[in-house]
This record gives structure tokens, sequence and C-alpha cells, in this order.
């Protein structure tokens, strides 16, 4: 099912994020928002009546002008789905979630290192996939690598 965007939007705007635009997509009810309220909206998605205690995925997509970052959550109690999103600058910041979600540990590693993000408040913000020096495998700019290349290395 898909949560009611108006009761939403009222959840983020009494948390104090202003800026967030509710909209039902292909995808279902996305939230796209500014970086910097994730943290607060988060909070209050999960604390609020939608009870939104679960993230289900987070991931990360390069847009070609910005990294577009995307928390999928859920509510158990409810049996709905809600999609925040965010934007974020190549070789900027991303503010961990993990003491929010606790499920956030991993993936955020993963996105930020495979994007070339900048991970700040994680408790363990070392690379999960690959060495220091390692372009960001999953930016656009990256040439694709060959099958012999690949069996060469």
């Amino acid at each position: 099912m898909l949560p009611d965007a108006t009761a939403v939007s009222h959840i983020l705007t009494a948390a104090g994020v202003s800026n967030a635009v509710v909209a039902t997509e292909t995808l279902g009810v996305v939230c796209r928002l500014e970086a910097a309220s994730v943290l607060r909206a988060l909070e209050a998605l999960r604390d609020g009546e939608l009870d939104f205690r679960v993230l289900l995925d987070f991931l990360g997509a390069d847009t070609g002008e910005e990294i577009e970052v995307t928390y999928h959550l859920r509510s158990l109690t409810r049996d709905e789905e809600l999609f925040i999103k965010a934007t974020v600058a190549y070789d900027g910041e991303l503010r961990s979630v993990w003491n929010i979600y606790a499920s956030a540990l991993m993936p955020e590693r993963e996105t930020a290192e495979l994007l070339g993000l900048s991970l700040v408040g994680h408790p363990n913000p070392k690379r999960l996939l690959t060495t220091d020096g390692v372009e960001p495998l999953l930016r656009k700019s990256v040439p694709i690598r060959t099958v012999e290349e690949v069996r060469n290395r």
C-alpha cells in the first residue's frame, strides 16, 4: 500500500523540514529533500504516526550531474513503503544515518566508496570492496573495462 502523501508532508513540516516535496510517482510515494534535512526527516518518519521503523535499503546513483541517494523505508504496522531521495555533490559529504537505522551501516559504506562520497558520522567508514586509490567505480565518468582488461589484472 502507499502512504498518504499529505500525512507524510505534515509529519515533515512539523519536524521543521520545510523543503520536502512529496509526490506519488511510478516508484511509489517519493519524498525529495535537501541532504541537510535527511537526518531530521528520517527521525520524524520513524517516530511519527506513520511508523516507518524499517530501512529496507539504501542506495545511490550517479545522475550525470550529482549523486542521488535513496532511503527505502517500510512501516510494518501499516504495510506501507516510502522513498526518501536527496542529492549530494560529487566528492561531497554523506551524513550517516546508522544511529537512526542500524541497517544502514554496510550499504552506506558501499555507496560512499563506489560513488566517491565522504561518509561522515559513521562508526567505521573504511572501504569495504576496494583498496585506497581505486576511483569511484559506479560513477558515469569511469570508463567500462573490457573483458581482456579484467582478465589480465
